[in-house]
């Protein structure tokens, strides 16, 4: 009768105080903005950020609004949350990359986000933006491309023998839609090149796509004259902008082959042989060519017919949605999954946020982004992975989610919607009464000794002394039931606790995830290494130290790591040791070409070693 008393006290309890610290959250929110620069040049690409802290639930923050700026690339998102004596903080940082359109003193406006009924805004941030000097217009990277000594130095005129074009399937696209740019480079006599200097192409978010090594190689007419076509570069770009866009020129070097005999006495008739004729008896010039700058119109989306959830997405996308479990019972957690694939800018793809009732506790989502580029156009999927742990029995129904995007093919909007799931949540209270109800079969059998009966006859006496109590079977018995009882309560009450406690689960369970990974890992390290390898490794010690600080795993970076570890006042030496380990394990991950064959073994050594040291102190 007192159970269901002292749990809905309890729960009362528990929503006053998630009321009060959702209450002073709110009352503590926190803004700003902030440039990498104050002062740069017409040349330079700026990065914004915005910062909110003191918020429970994260708010859409949107870009920043300028006409004196266009947007690069972003947004990048990170976000952090600290307990430190009992008090929960948390913080989301927002970026990102914008280039101005003009020089002098230029302002970005006050970002604003909207919190639980009030707007919340940064303050201005201004800029100084000057005329790049000559020097640094024309500063660029080393030509990559290889010269013999007989070489000539690098020269900017155009050769008629080779140039290279720039190539679009149409000049007037909408915003955000996919527009593949194609370089190619048209030659009669080239031994090699070299790409100088990428496009910048201003007001586009651009991917590109993977060089050939060995470009396919046509004979095309042009002007009369013949020529072999190899295109030898691929990139994608979605405006970020309306109005008229520039795409730069792309500048490569070239090792052009010239023919320098001439017939100058009839000695010539002697070497007038096609082994003098190979390219390498021949001078080489270098010659440093590049592409015209395209223009492209970018026209808006239609403001007619567009949906209410439509937020951005340019291109030809579908969703799938998954949940791991139709029947639950409280207090444990479930998966629920969205998954958007499609083909166009992945990364401007965004989900609703989810709705449900307060009587489901919802953990941040994992996002996973995928891009492929390997084909003739930009596809992949973002997937979020939300947690759910419903904390009352009875129906819950998680409603559909509306996800919209505009096809550029057919200039219309296109409407999507994910299946609603319609959840059984049971209540345990009274199968944990049954459970602690009842007697067992040893204790049954021993009521017929607790009873006794008046005999009318005498069937023959015994001892006082005799009894049940000095009998060693007795006790034993008795030992064994008391052992087996108090092992069934403590395996439930383990169970219940890393079933009711995500973080003590993933904690506890830590050590021997890294386990299993790691002796994968081990049993690899004598194959061929590539950087799946050390992906994986990254992500197995990432796993770990997450799982033990009780922080989620998405976008937990080296900098993050620090941050965690040093307000766990982890020693300096150990502290550095981690960071070093992480940075590296990047490096391996990004540049194979660093990789030696003793990597992946000291790597995995290291690793253990610093799980090791990290299990005694955090």
């Amino acid at each position: 009768m007192n159970r269901p008393m002292h749990k809905s006290w309890k729960s009362g309890l528990i929503l006053f105080l998630m009321l009060f610290s959702l209450t002073a959250d709110a009352q503590n929110v926190r803004i700003s903005s902030a440039v990498n620069k104050n002062n740069i040049t017409d040349k330079d690409v700026l990065l914004f950020t915005v910062t909110i802290e003191g918020v429970s639930d994260f708010p859409e923050i949107p870009p920043p609004e300028s006409q004196d700026f266009v947007l690069i690339s972003g947004p990048s998102q990170s976000s952090s949350i600290q307990i430190v004596n009992g008090q929960m903080t948390a913080s989301k940082t927002v970026s990102w990359q914008i280039a101005p359109t003009r020089t002098g003193k230029l302002t970005i406006n006050p970002t604003s986000v909207k919190y639980r009924g009030k707007t919340y805004s940064t303050e201005p941030v201004t800029v100084i933006v000057t005329t790049a000097s000559t020097s640094q217009q024309q500063s660029s990277p080393p030509s990559p491309a290889s010269t013999r000594p007989s070489a000539s130095p690098p020269t900017d005129s155009r050769d008629n023998d080779v140039f290279l074009k720039a190539v679009v399937p149409k000049t007037t696209v909408y915003k955000g839609e996919e527009l593949v740019v194609s370089f190619d480079l048209y030659y009669r006599n080239v031994r090699t090149f070299g790409r100088k200097k990428l496009p910048d192409a201003r007001g586009f978010w651009r991917e590109e796509f993977p060089a050939p090594n060995q470009p396919a190689i046509t004979t095309e007419t042009v002007n009369g004259g013949s020529y072999r076509k190899a295109t030898i570069q691929q990139i994608a770009l979605f405006a970020t902008t309306t109005g008229e866009l520039t795409i730069d020129p792309m500048v490569i070097d070239c090792e052009v082959i010239q023919s320098s005999r001439q017939r100058r006495s009839i000695f010539d008739d002697f070497f007038e042989d096609s082994f003098f004729d190979d390219p390498f008896f021949s001078n080489t010039k270098i010659v440093t060519i590049q592409s015209a700058p395209l223009r492209i119109q970018v026209r808006p989306l239609p403001e007619k017919g567009q949906p209410a959830s439509f937020s951005g997405a340019v291109g030809k996308f579908k969703i799938e949605s998954n949940i791991d479990h139709s029947q639950i019972k409280q207090d444990q957690a479930l998966t629920l999954s969205y998954k958007i694939s499609g083909s166009g800018n992945i990364n401007a793809l965004k989900l609703t946020p989810l709705v449900l009732p307060n009587s489901v506790e919802v953990f941040e989502p994992k996002i996973d982004k995928k891009i492929d580029n390997t084909g003739g156009t930009i596809d992949g999927s973002v997937t979020y992975e939300y947690v759910l742990i419903p904390r009352r029995a009875g129906q819950l129904q998680i409603p559909a989610i509306q996800f919209s995007y505009f096809d550029p093919q057919t200039e219309t909007y296109q409407q999507l919607a994910t299946r609603t799931f319609n959840l059984k949540i049971s209540g345990d209270d009274n199968a944990r009464a049954d459970r602690n109800i009842g007697l067992s079969k040893t204790e049954i059998s021993l009521l017929g000794q607790d009873i006794r009966f008046i005999m009318r006859e005498n069937r023959g006496w015994r001892k006082i002394e005799s009894t049940v109590f000095n009998e060693v079977w007795f006790w034993v018995l008795n030992c064994i039931s008391l052992s087996v009882l108090i092992s069934s309560i403590g395996l439930r009450w383990w169970s219940d606790k890393l079933q009711g406690n995500l973080a003590f689960a993933r904690r506890r369970q830590a050590w021997s995830r890294w386990q299993i990974r790691w002796r994968n890992l081990q049993s690899k390290s004598g194959a061929e290494i590539n950087a799946d390898f050390f992906a994986q490794l990254d992500q197995a010690l990432v796993s770990y130290i997450a799982d033990r600080l009780g922080l989620p795993i998405a976008g937990l970076g080296p900098k993050e790591i620090e941050q965690a570890l040093k307000q766990r006042g982890i020693d300096a030496e150990l502290l550095e040791k981690v960071v070093s380990l992480l940075k590296r394990l990047n490096e391996v991950r990004f540049l194979p070409g660093m990789v030696t064959s003793a990597d992946p073994p000291a790597l995995l050594t290291a690793c253990q070693e610093i799980v090791a040291r990290l299990s005694k102190v955090i």
